[in-house]
């Protein structure tokens, strides 16, 4: 089933480790975008077969930083184009800055179920490093304050291996989070996106990374506690209640189509892949004189596609069924995948039970690696 992401481009501040798309808001560029996102969606949805869609996740950026009329603007234009189904996942990402009370109701009563909160830390100083515009006591009482409105879905992101981060800090943010009883849980070690503040920090050495021990013991510690918790590993990064898996990524995961909409946005359909401008002035430049906005345009060939199912795939902890995979691409390619495997035999890095392929924790670990020795 197709899925539907749109990004918001603004935020507050920009965060010196973010390399998404961003830029500060402004409250008149930001109802030009809108004006030009009406006009985006209208057009790409066209020409779409008729179906409904089963998720929709709004990112960016920072889609809270929208005004209540603006994001009362973005909701009319989501009943207006896009064909949701019923019992649809509806996704919003939202800073605990700027997730205040009226629009906290506001998503809710527009048909939002799930809301991903970028908490990072609860431990102020490790905030203050990674630029938050939130407090640990902010990041908190928006959690609070959704279940107040009634948000039953909600997903805590928490980062680790930050600079001067103690081991100790990273227990005190588990912790914490939960204690709030979130339905999910993303943990990610802090990478250096190419472009950030932060990576040109680092490879100048102004600031120095933790050590791949440490970085090794936080994981392994965040996947024990959560665990314990009840929470559900099902990719390398994400953790759930039982049922609780965000949908709308585990289709990325699944190699499914999406359509994005917005400045910096990715779709994937068919065998295609596209991404708008990364420029919310041409953006909109573009869009409202009758221009295209996709910038990149690729059609992936079969070792594409190989690949990407195996870097998709092996991020969730069920893994890729090899059987499956040799139906789509072949009994050549399956075997050759197999002849890596059995070469990688004692590695510690992939488990094979019964016809499916998996990461191990330590593969986890060392995913990049792992990935890099069987993608073609």
């Amino acid at each position: 089933m197709l899925a539907y992401y749109i990004h918001i481009p603004f935020c507050v501040s920009k965060c010196p480790y973010c390399g998404f798309y961003s830029t500060q808001y402004d409250g008149l560029i930001a109802d030009r975008f809108l004006t030009a996102l009406a006009i985006e969606m209208k057009d790409r949805v066209r020409g779409l077969p008729n179906g409904q869609t089963g998720s929709l996740y709004i990112g960016g950026g920072t889609p809270s930083t929208l005004s209540l009329d603006q994001l009362s603007r973005l909701f009319d234009l989501v009943d207006e184009h896009l064909d949701m189904a019923a019992g649809a996942e509806v996704t919003v990402e939202a800073n605990p800055n700027t997730a205040m009370t009226e629009k906290l109701a506001l998503l809710k009563s527009r048909g939002v179920t799930r809301l991903s909160i970028g908490a990072q830390s609860f431990a102020d100083p490790v905030l203050a490093f990674l630029g938050r515009a939130h407090s640990a006591s902010d990041a908190c009482a928006a959690v609070r304050s959704a279940r107040t409105e009634g948000f039953g879905n909600i997903g805590i992101d928490l980062m680790y291996g930050v600079p001067g981060q103690t081991e100790q800090q990273w227990q005190g943010t588990l912790e914490t989070a939960l204690s709030l009883a979130p339905e999910h849980l993303s943990v990610y070690s802090l990478s250096l996106d190419d472009g950030s503040r932060l990576s040109h920090d680092a490879r100048s050495g102004r600031v120095t990374l933790p050590d791949d021990d440490t970085v090794a013991r936080m994981y392994h510690s965040a996947a024990q506690r959560l665990a314990a918790s009840g929470y559900r590993h099902y990719e390398i990064s994400n953790f759930c209640l039982p049922g609780r898996e965000c949908r709308h990524n585990s289709n990325y995961w699944d190699r499914g189509e999406y359509l994005g909409f917005g400045p910096g946005a990715w779709s994937f359909i068919g065998n295609s892949r596209s991404a708008t401008i990364a420029n919310v002035s041409e953006y909109i430049a573009r869009i409202t004189n009758g221009v295209s906005a996709v910038e990149i345009l690729e059609v992936l060939d079969r070792d594409q596609a190989v690949s990407e199912m195996l870097l998709l795939g092996l991020r969730r902890t069920s893994g890729i069924d090899v059987e499956h995979f040799g139906r789509l691409f072949g009994s050549v390619a399956k075997e050759d995948l197999r002849k890596k495997i059995r070469k990688l035999d004692g590695s510690g890095l992939f488990q094979i039970d019964h016809s499916r392929l998996s990461l191990t924790m330590r593969g986890f670990l060392l995913s990049n690696e792992a990935l890099a020795s069987i993608i073609p």
